[in-house]
């Protein structure tokens, strides 16, 4: 028998609290809050997403799982009331008695989550941690250094991972023609000022993420820093797959599913030029 407090352990092993950053901490948001709750509560079915949309929580509830993983948060911002869509999921997820679990940020820096399943999915060589000041820790190896895959361009690069990562667009700062030394990659959307100035400070070239602020882009700019950004949910959904495998190894005994979160918006191209 699998209990939500033994899913929880090992979820807080694998992605410790010392990684969190931006304040996005793991923990339970929907269902038991003590370990003694969690310690009767049974799961039998798990199913993990990178965002809990009302399409995931209504898959949860249809295929009758009790636990929901995710790496976005329900509430990312603090509420004073519950309405409209909060409130649907909510009514839904404590209907149908279906805990959800935030892995949050943590799950972005630990050895095999979010950045290095999309290091590995660039076909990219890590070659040292990443380090920048966390919630609990000064050292949070948020992201990993790269070998450029040989000696080309920017133009090369993009091209290059476009491909890799099957993107039809990605959003590049910076000279194409500038050749590229070390790649700093960090997937999701976590990337700060904090990480720009001390890429610069490092002499790493370019930065690959999911996406940065417009500040944030503005500042990469100023600072020579060129930014590949390859949009946030693309580089969170390899990870959370990832997760996926993970925990179907280790509670085998449990049915484990995934459901993918649909993009939330795309490039149009504008035919008014063509036109005039």
């Amino acid at each position: 028998m699998t209990t939500l407090r033994d899913i929880v352990k090992h979820l807080q092993t694998i992605a410790p609290r010392d990684f969190t950053i931006r304040g996005l901490e793991g923990r339970v948001e929907i269902g038991p809050q003590t370990e003694s709750e969690q310690t009767r509560t049974t799961i039998g079915r798990v199913l993990v997403a990178t965002y809990p949309s009302a399409r995931a929580v209504t898959k949860a509830s249809q295929d009758k799982a009790n636990l929901l993983i995710t790496y976005r948060p329900l509430f990312p911002y603090l509420l004073d009331r519950l309405c409209g869509l909060d409130l649907l999921r909510v009514r839904l997820l404590t209907k149908n008695y279906i805990s959800t679990y935030l892995i949050g940020s943590a799950w972005a820096s630990a050895n095999g989550g979010l950045t290095d399943a999309l290091v590995d999915t660039l076909v990219l060589k890590s070659i040292r941690e990443f380090r920048t000041a966390g919630d609990n820790s000064d050292a949070v190896p948020l992201g990993r250094v790269c070998e450029p895959p040989g000696v080309l361009n920017h133009s090369a690069l993009v091209n290059s991972l476009s491909e890799k990562m099957g993107a039809d667009s990605v959003l590049f700062t910076g000279n194409l023609d500038d050749d590229v030394k070390s790649v700093l990659v960090i997937a999701g959307s976590l990337v700060d000022v904090p990480e720009i100035v001390e890429a610069v400070g490092q002499d790493i070239s370019t930065v690959v993420t999911g996406e940065l602020s417009s500040e944030t882009r503005m500042i990469a700019a100023e600072e020579g820093l060129s930014a590949i950004e390859l949009g946030p949910f693309r580089t969170e959904e390899l990870g959370m797959k990832r997760l996926r495998d993970h925990l179907a190894l280790e509670f085998s005994e449990l049915k484990i599913d995934f459901i993918e979160s649909s993009p939330l918006s795309r490039t149009l191209r504008s035919y008014t030029h063509d036109m005039a």
